[in-house]
């Protein structure tokens, strides 16, 4: 678990370090050492930034930033208010989940036991709105659209959480698939949404999740089309990506995994699918989103599906 380096300890957050260290076993996908306290000027020298080759060319569509900060500054000015796929390529992107001090360690555990679903990248301290994981960040403000929940419906969208954040809260930030988006692209695998200025298509699966104290529910993954050709090559790249979903959970056949209309979504747009692509399923961190509606959950904030919360870390930092 990363956090930053303060000397008090809440009550929450040592049942949560408890919880990491008792784990027998680390999960697959779930981080290596997850209760070494690590500063964020560590990180980046462990996970130095590769500079990705080309920005604007390789991320057709896709608009550029100078860095991480300069696009959460602009998120936070309300000019960026789109999806963050393509964007800031090399750097690691988040969804985020924010529940009351008193849920918070019912869904460690469940992130525990699904970390493809949930890859955890960082756990903040009750109250905390700033991640260690980008510098000068507001959790509250730099994501570009936020969906607020109450009792197990929709309550509004907005660019900014701060009105509903409640000042007991746990903010989780789970690795997202869009980190690995430029090494796909290096590699010479296109991204459709990105092509087409579209958000990434995101479905509800019947593959059930580990249940977990009361959060229970099914797994949420998101398409890609890749050539057949390709398919491969797209496993190799993702499988590496451990706290970003990893490899695919299904290759073709969608029914298999209970999407019989590829065309309608839950979430996200539907795109082109060409003659010789098949249709690559991802772990989707929506998964949390639904699981936590499910369940009952009375309130929530969480992002927006597609609008990531872009870190300073390298996108080596997912491969575990």
């Amino acid at each position: 678990m990363i956090r930053n380096t303060d000397t008090e300890v809440t009550k929450t957050e040592q049942h949560l370090r408890n919880l990491l260290t008792n784990s027998a076993q680390p999960q697959e996908g779930s981080l290596k050492n997850s209760t070494e306290t690590i500063d964020y000027r560590d990180i980046r020298r462990v996970f130095p930034v590769n500079e990705p080759r080309g920005d604007a060319d390789i991320f057709t569509g896709a608009q550029f930033f100078s860095s991480p900060n300069e696009f959460r500054k602009a998120v936070r000015r309300n000019e960026f208010v789109s999806p963050t796929n393509g964007i800031c390529p090399g750097r690691m992107q988040c969804n985020l989940i924010v529940l009351e001090e008193e849920y918070a360690f019912d869904f460690l555990l469940f992130c525990q036991k699904n970390p493809r679903s949930c890859p955890l990248v960082e756990v903040c301290d009750v109250g905390v709105v700033t991640a260690s994981v980008a510098e000068g960040s507001d959790l509250r403000t730099d994501i570009s659209e936020y969906c607020i929940y109450q009792n197990g419906k929709l309550l509004t969208k907005t660019h900014d959480a701060t009105p509903y954040w409640p000042p007991k809260s746990v903010a989780f930030l789970i690795g997202c698939s869009f980190s690995y988006d430029g090494a796909l692209l290096n590699a010479g695998i296109p991204l459709r949404s990105v092509e087409q200025k579209k958000n990434v298509p995101m479905y509800k699966t019947n593959v059930p999740c580990h249940p977990a104290g009361r959060f229970g529910g099914h797994v949420v993954v998101s398409m890609k089309p890749i050539k057949a050709v390709d398919v491969a090559k797209e496993v190799l790249i993702t499988s590496k990506y451990s706290l970003a979903h990893g490899a695919p959970l299904c290759v073709g056949c969608p029914e298999s995994i209970g999407i019989h209309d590829l065309n309608n979504p839950d979430w996200g747009d539907s795109v082109d699918i060409l003659p010789d692509e098949v249709p690559v399923f991802h772990y989707c961190g929506v998964t949390p989103q639904q699981v936590l509606i499910d369940s009952g959950v009375p309130f929530f904030i969480s992002h927006s599906p597609g609008h990531m919360f872009v870190t300073d870390l390298s996108s080596n930092y997912a491969v575990v």
